[in-house]
Formats: structure tokens, sequence, C-alpha cells
């Protein structure tokens, strides 16, 4: 892996060991929740260029020079999840369980809390582990590396129901009634109850931080952000869940989501991760200029290059191919892609696709849509009156295809093993089995080695099965490579792998 002054990739110091679910589970139902920088951006539908219909408003709480180095710090140690299990009853969960694996170096984070947790001091002054951080969705093991930025397709959201009565137990003979631990550990609880049970997903591997967004606001006053102990709008019964797009193509991008529906301050944006277990707005309020520091961040990630060796030529066809038939709605891309800043010779058109046009599923798009969360979010404090805004429409951004050789699966479902069947709509398999293991990926013919599972094959399901018959889970569309010649699709893969 490359190295990044920022320390993009991290290798563990010692052998592997995996904690047991429910220590994981406990805390890490609270929050998926950073609403993905997911492979967005564009033009609207009717031809007017997205950026000409973006909120001008300035956000509430600007920041003159945001600081990547401290947003790392912010993003690694940070208090945006809010609420969290006080320190000393994490310590009892976790000495049942072996110590998690640590990638990361974070000083003063106790050797119990996992990379994908923070360890802080909230504000009244309670230590504490919190929920899922960002790097939950949005950091993922790699050929034996933690790659911050790399969506996070091998973590498992199909759970069963967690419970939280041990834990209110361990607090009842702890703490104090009136205690600010026990204050911080029922806001914790209050925010992993609703969520409970509401948002998994029918396979491992995909992502339901939307749905988590959902439920969530459900129970917040949107001015203020105060809780609401009945939800103020209709939470549909079905789910929604997403494939976890690269963090290190945000900087390319005019909106946020598959479907281009976050506009305006990034950093309200991706703020909403706290919407679970904050106490209100001025949890929100005091950590948005760090936010401009995450982003700010983000910003700096670059995909790992390829490992491999390159066919020169055959990447040389397939760049004039690529030029021809996919730039238009892909971009252009240079040698120096992996360096800092976007090239000035590089492209991105930002362009938003109406499903009809470009065919995958249409679920996701049409279920956000239908959702209560964007009325909500436009009155809410995350809106800043105006500094960021929600307009969800039937469509899909094509997305920067920086590092598209490491980001298997593919489509924003994450339904396509690999890049030959993004090209080839008739070798995607209708049902397939991958081992989930970070060292089973095709580097050589990018994606993850899989097994077709037959239609006729007769069984229970299972959480490693990818089934595309399932509501929301369709493999079709992008049909646009099905007229390559086998030659010609080989070439562009071989271009591919040098984004």
């Amino acid at each position: 892996m490359p190295a990044n002054t920022l320390d993009q990739f991290h290798r563990p110091p010692a052998r592997r060991h995996r904690a047991a679910a429910w220590l994981v589970g406990l805390a890490g139902v609270a929050t998926a929740l950073l609403l993905s920088a997911q492979h967005v951006a564009n033009a609207h539908p009717d031809g007017a260029p997205l950026a000409a219909l973006l909120p001008t408003a300035d956000p509430i709480a600007p920041i003159a020079a945001p600081d990547p180095a401290a947003g790392r710090r912010f993003l690694l140690h940070g208090d945006y999840i809010g609420a969290g299990i006080p320190l000393p009853l994490w310590k009892q969960l976790a000495a049942a369980v072996p110590k998690p694996v640590r990638y990361l170096d974070r000083d003063g984070v106790d050797p119990s809390v996992p990379d994908d947790m923070n360890q802080y001091r909230t504000p009244r002054g309670v230590e504490v582990v919190s929920g899922v951080n960002c790097l939950g969705c949005h950091a993922s093991r790699f050929r034996g590396d933690l790659v911050i930025g790399m969506g996070n397709s091998l973590r498992d959201w199909s759970g069963a129901r967690n419970s939280y009565a041990p834990l209110k137990f361990l607090a009842s003979i702890t703490y104090a009634d009136g205690a600010p631990e026990r204050d911080v550990l029922r806001e914790f609880i209050r925010g992993a109850e609703a969520l409970d049970g509401t948002a998994f997903t029918p396979t491992r591997g995909l992502n339901p931080a939307f749905r988590f967004e959902e439920v969530a606001a459900a129970y917040r006053h949107p001015a203020d952000l105060s809780w609401s102990e009945q939800p103020l709008y209709d939470i549909p019964d079905a789910g929604v869940w997403s494939d976890v797009p690269p963090w290190w193509t945000l900087r390319k991008k005019l909106t946020l989501y598959y479907n281009g529906m976050g506009q305006g301050d990034f950093a309200r944006l991706i703020q909403q991760i706290g919407v679970v277990m904050i106490s209100d707005a001025r949890d929100a309020e005091r950590t948005l200029p760090h936010m401009q520091d995450v982003i700010a961040y983000i910003k700096t990630l670059r995909p790992p290059a390829h490992p491999g060796p390159i066919d020169t030529a055959l990447r040389d066809a397939g760049a004039e191919i690529f030029a021809a038939r996919c730039a238009d709605c892909h971009g252009t891309y240079s040698s120096s892609s992996h360096s800092a800043g976007v090239p000035a010779h590089e492209t991105y058109p930002n362009k938003l696709i109406p499903i009809d046009e470009v065919g995958t599923d249409p679920v996701y798009a049409q279920r956000i849509q239908s959702s209560g969360i964007h009325g909500w979010f436009n009155r809410s404090w995350f809106a800043g009156q105006g500094a960021a805004y929600a307009d969800a429409t039937l469509a899909y951004v094509a997305p920067p295809l920086d590092g598209v050789w490491c980001t298997a699966p593919y489509f924003h479902n994450g339904s396509v093993p690999t890049l030959e069947a993004v090209l080839n709509s008739r070798s995607r398999p209708q049902r397939w089995r991958r081992s989930f293991d970070e060292f089973d990926y095709d580097t050589a013919s990018p994606g993850w080695r899989f097994d077709a599972v037959p239609p006729t094959f007769i069984g229970p399901p299972s959480r490693l099965d990818y089934d595309t018959t399932h509501l929301g889970c369709g493999n079709q569309g992008h049909t646009y490579g099905d007229d390559l010649s086998d030659a010609e699709r080989r070439a562009v893969i071989e271009y591919l792998k040098t984004l």
C-alpha cells in the first residue's frame, strides 16, 4: 500500500483475534449513520446543471481554514456519536472476550476498544465508549491492512435483535439515580433501542445507514433535536440498504449519496451520524466546526494503487474505449490521480442519470424519495437555514471511478461481484456467495471471488448469499458494456485498474 502523510493505510501490529459478535453488536447497533459519501454528484435529469440549483447560504458556523490533520484526530477520538457506555461498564463487558485486533495507534484509548468505536469524555465529564464510529462503515480490512476511506463490505448488519437488559442492570447496581453516568447510558440505550430490529439487511455486506437515519430522526424534534417519545413521521415497515462507497471520491463531488440527495454543506450532512445518541442541537453545534475538519481530511484520501503488473498496450487500448464510451458520465483520469488535489486535466461531470435510463434496481431511489426524512431534514437544525438541503430524485449518480479496481461489489446495492460482470450483464450471477475473507479478492480480474448458487438450490437462506431476487437487490441495468467484444472488455478493465 502507498504511504500517506495522514496515515490512511494501517497494518495491525500483532496477530488477528476476533471478538465475540455479541460485544460488537451491543454497541454496534447504535450507529452506522455517517450517511456515506455515497457514489454521487450530478446534473438534473432535465439537463439543468445541479450546481446551479444548490443553496447558496453560508454554513451557520463556518471556520476559516479547515484542518485535515485535526479532522483525522476528531474522526478517531471525537465525540460526534454523542452518548456511550461508561468506560468502567464497557471494561466489565470486554473482559469476557478476547481483545480486538487494533490497526490504529490511538493514544489514550483503552486496549479493549476496537478501531470502529471511539473513547472520549462527554460534556458532562463521563468517559465513555461510543457506538460505531465513522470507520465502522468507511474503513475496511483489505489484504492485511485497514484502509481508511474504503467502504466496508465485510461487516454483518443482518444479525438478531439485541437485549440491553444486562447493561441496564449493570448500570443500576453501579451508579446512583441521577448520576451523570446513568444519564449518558440512558441516552445511548434510548437511541439503540429505537433502531433495534428495524435496520437489518437481507445479507452480510450490505449497509443500513439510511434506515438508521430515517428511524432515529423520526424521534427528534427538528428545530432543537430534542428527543420525542413518539415518532414524528411515519416510519415504513420496509428497510433500505446499500453498498458503502469509497470516501476518496468525495473531493470530486457536488452532492452526497447515490441519488444526489445531499446538497450544500457536507459537514452538516455527515454530522447526522449523531442523530441517534446526541443530547440535542447543543451537541451538534459544538461539533460542527470539527466536522468541517473531517471533510477536509476525507478530501486528502486516495485509493490504493493496484498491486499487480499492468499490460501497458492493453491499458492504452482500454483508455481509448473508455474515453469514447464511458467518460461522458464517469469523467476523465490521469496518471497523477493518486496525487494531492484533482489534476487540472481530469474532469468529472457530476451527472445524475434517471433510473429509467440507467436501468439499475430502482427500489433505493423510490424508497428514499417516499420517506418522511426529507421534510424533516429541511426543517431541522442540520439544514442550517439552507446551508444543507435534501432533495431526492428517481435517479442515480454516475460515480467517479478512482480506485474502482478495489471497490467491489458494484452498483449502489452491491449486487455485482466483479468488474467483468459490470461490463457484461449476461455474466451476472442471480445468487452468489463469497467467503468475506479480506484476502479473497481477485486483483488480476478485479472483484470478489465467488461461487454461483444454483437457482434450484434448496436449503435455508444464508447470510453469506447475495440473492438478486430479493426486493432492492436486483442486478439489472447498466448494460453499456454488453456490446463490447471480450478483447475490448479486457482492455477497459486493464485501464480501470490504473485509476
